[in-house]
């Protein structure tokens, strides 16, 4: 009970008093018409507390990282005692505010709209709903409050696409083991052509050519190009709190941005995401870029394995790519040991470093990196990307 309602209700009942004591029908009239309105007071609150309709809805159900989207409160009164003030405690994760508050004086009983602007800060989904009503009556006599449950509204927010340089697979790239990768298929012959400078002795088609008393080669079927493993250390991130939505931001928007690059040269890429509940993704054209993007929208970093078991469990799956880019925040002597090792079996490695800053250590295991034929490339999570044309475009074509 506020102080306010304490001295109505005293005022009330000495006007009662004084009317019972003298009998006098002015004070009855007073006290019977403060009554009245601490009864009309306590049934408007009630009613509009217990009756009141409010919906949100997020026009935009899609965004990226960074935009502002605006989400629809209505609200419409189905009573016909009017309230005075209707407090409305809305959630949302934004970094600015923990939440927010939109009033509404004297809600109609056809219903308003109220538009609520949210800054979406980080990759993932974002609810935002009303928690709590209070309502105030129009004498400021009672404010009553109840939690609300279901009223949310969802927003998925997906990284943001940057640029970032594409690798190039040689056609053939050797490793000690003298494996070979070759831009033909050997075991699938498709026809005969007549012989060109530079071709293999081993594709003369020998038979043809005596029938035929000029030099007669062989043609195979172009085999498929060598495709691009990108790893993200999905291991839960070793900072303060308060930045380790940022560096899982910058570590999903790196892998995104790779796998786009490697995608427009034209290279099929795979990405594992080994989590509690692992799962992979994989394209081919720069258009599937959406289910990158989607599934790093709800990635959840609470893998159980560390980074360097991923690693020595996919060394098995590398027959078959062309390349190995890794994604994390950490670069120490084991990491940098399991990437001289896929590079020694013939695989080009990329290794992507999400860090602040650079200490002499790191800057030393980098060039040793460099110099053994893996390009190190460091990404600040504090600096914008830059966004190149074509990354415009599909960034524009996720939030459709």
């Amino acid at each position: 009970m506020s102080g306010r309602t304490a001295a109505f209700l005293l005022m009330a009942f000495t006007l009662l008093v004084i009317a019972l004591s003298t009998g006098t029908a002015a004070y009855y009239l007073l006290s019977a018409m403060l009554g009245a309105m601490a009864l009309i007071a306590f049934a408007s609150v009630l009613a509009t507390l217990l009756t009141l309709d409010i919906g949100l809805a997020a026009p935009k159900k899609r965004a990226v990282r960074g935009e502002t989207v605006t989400v629809r409160l209505s609200v419409r009164r189905r009573s016909l005692l009017p309230p005075g003030l209707v407090e409305m405690e809305v959630s949302a994760p934004d970094e600015g505010r923990g939440g927010g508050r939109v009033i509404v004086v004297s809600a109609p009983i056809r219903g308003r709209e109220y538009r609520y602007a949210v800054k979406c800060a980080h990759r993932g989904v974002y609810e935002v709903g009303v928690t709590r009503l209070r309502v105030t009556d129009i004498f400021g006599l009672f404010s009553f409050s109840r939690r609300v449950k279901g009223r949310l509204a969802r927003v998925e927010v997906t990284p943001r696409l940057g640029r970032a340089p594409a690798m190039v697979v040689q056609p053939s790239d050797t490793g000690p083991q003298g494996r070979v990768r070759m831009t033909e298929d050997m075991a699938s012959p498709s026809g005969v052509r007549a012989w060109q400078e530079g071709d293999s002795l081993k594709k003369v088609h020998w038979k043809l050519t005596a029938r035929r008393r000029e030099m007669m080669v062989r043609t195979f079927e172009e085999s498929a190009r060598p495709d691009f493993l990108i790893l993200i250390d999905c291991s839960p991130v070793n900072a303060m709190q308060s930045r380790v939505r940022t560096i899982e931001d910058a570590l999903c928007e790196a892998a995104a941005a790779a796998a786009l690059a490697q995608m427009e040269a034209g290279y099929p890429v795979r990405m594992p995401l080994n989590t509690k509940n692992p799962s992979e993704v994989s394209g081919q054209m720069p258009g599937e870029i959406v289910h990158f993007l989607n599934a790093l929208t709800w990635l959840v970093f609470d893998s159980p394995y560390s980074y360097e078991q991923v690693i020595e469990l996919e060394m098995r799956r590398l027959l078959r790519t062309g390349a190995l880019i890794l994604v994390s925040t950490r670069l120490n002597a084991a990491l940098a040991e399991l990437a001289l090792r896929v590079r020694q079996l013939g695989v080009a490695v990329q290794y992507v470093w999400v860090a602040e800053t650079a200490r002499g250590e790191h800057e030393e295991m980098k060039e040793r990196l460099e110099i053994m034929g893996v390009k190190v490339r460091r990404v600040n999570p504090w600096e914008e990307p830059r966004p190149s044309a074509e990354n415009s475009e599909a960034n524009q074509g996720v939030t459709q």
